[in-house]
């Protein structure tokens, strides 16, 4: 029997017609529309994320203008708090200076200082918190690092020279209350003598570097454009003794004018040159 001889160009039935790997992952609804699809699903990944990061900066572009209002009271007390200290430097100097003298003209036993009931002090000092609590909750919920750069340079450098004071007004307290000793007639050696002219001297040190520092930190809240009226500034300080002296008005002014002591003038922060809140050489920030 005779077999039939198969036409190689006749493909037999049931046999897959070969296929390029390409065609073989072809979408059934066609290329075109495929990728149809696939740019309308990219377009609106994207259009998604813009909405979302726009949302996100208006909502922090708020947090951040809120902020700086909420700012304005804290740097106001901070630029008050300095105009005292700045004002009163002299009047303390003059203060530890008769002090001072006291100690090196008693004789064996030492003249008291008179002292102020009810505050119990021999040397009258302002007495602040020296605080920038609004600045810190701003670190700590994260809105701080959305403001410019410039803007946490300034609010940086305030809050840095207030933990400063706190640090100076804890060891200008100790001091103090350790001169607290020559309201009474103790006897004086050379050791005594020494040991109270050490604190006396420690304490004038002290007083002068902050009464400096609050002159800068004032020329910096100045030179930002953000400082308290001159007005606000008087009234506060209180010169005539009209307000009780306390949290919201001093009483170091009048005290040293009663005394007879010097006291400064809170502007002479003005006479400092601009200070740079960046680094030497890179123009002073408005």
């Amino acid at each position: 029997m005779t077999t039939p001889t198969q036409d190689p160009n006749i493909t037999p039935p049931g046999t897959p017609l070969h296929r390029s790997r390409w065609h073989r992952f072809s979408p059934s609804m066609g290329w075109r529309a495929f990728w149809s699809e696939i740019v309308i699903v990219v377009l609106g990944v994207v259009i998604a994320l813009a909405a979302n990061e726009a949302v996100q900066d208006w909502t922090w572009n708020n947090k951040v203008a809120d902020a700086e209002t909420r700012l304005q009271g804290d740097i106001a007390w901070a630029f008050l708090w300095a105009a005292e200290k700045s004002a009163s430097q002299p009047c303390i100097d003059a203060q530890l200076a008769a002090m001072a003298r006291n100690v090196l003209e008693s004789g064996d036993e030492l003249k008291p200082m008179p002292v102020v009931t009810g505050m119990q002090f021999v040397v009258r000092m302002p007495n602040r918190p020296y605080r920038f609590p609004v600045w810190d909750a701003l670190l700590a919920d994260g809105t701080a690092s959305h403001f410019s750069t410039q803007r946490q340079a300034l609010f940086g450098r305030i809050s840095d020279g207030m933990a400063t004071s706190r640090t100076f007004e804890m060891e200008t307290r100790r001091i103090g209350g350790n001169l607290l000793l020559m309201r009474d007639p103790i006897a004086l050696d050379p050791v005594v003598r020494a040991d109270l002219l050490t604190n006396i001297n420690n304490l004038r040190s002290l007083t002068a570097i902050e009464g400096l520092q609050s002159k800068q930190r004032m020329r910096v809240i100045a030179d930002a454009g953000i400082a308290p009226p001159d007005e606000m500034v008087e009234r506060f300080l209180n010169a005539d003794g009209k307000n009780p002296s306390g949290a919201d008005f001093s009483g170091m002014p009048h005290f040293c004018i009663t005394k007879g002591l010097p006291v400064g003038d809170w502007r002479d922060y003005q006479k400092l040159p601009a200070i740079n809140i960046f680094y030497p050489g890179a123009g002073v920030a408005k």
